[in-house]
């Protein structure tokens, strides 16, 4: 049985990968390498079960993401590697669990 909580936060993250997706598609630079590291962050976002309380389910979350940011390197980008963009989704989360801790 899942946590409504952590359902909720879920539904929540989803709408900020989503909108770093479409940030990423607006960049100016290398946007191509940008939305390959917001879909490979939502590749890690689908793999994360939903369990525990969303304080559980959200730190899980981060800690798979930080380790894909660590590894990322997209060698097509001229002015980024996509790690930043990964950077930004995990920031993203965390403030939102920050947020919800309240």
């Amino acid at each position: 049985m899942t946590s409504m909580a952590a359902e909720q936060f879920r539904d929540r993250v989803a709408a900020i990968i989503a909108d770093c997706r479409t940030a990423a598609a607006a960049s100016p630079y290398d946007w191509k390498v940008c939305v390959g590291a917001v879909g490979a962050a939502q590749a890690e976002f689908e793999k994360v079960s939903i369990t525990g309380t969303a304080q559980d389910y959200g730190a899980a979350l981060i800690s798979r993401l930080e380790r894909l940011r660590d590894g990322y390197f997209d060698p097509d980008g001229e002015y980024t590697s996509g790690r930043s963009d990964i950077g930004t989704v995990v920031e993203k989360i965390r403030k939102a669990l920050r947020l919800i801790g309240q």
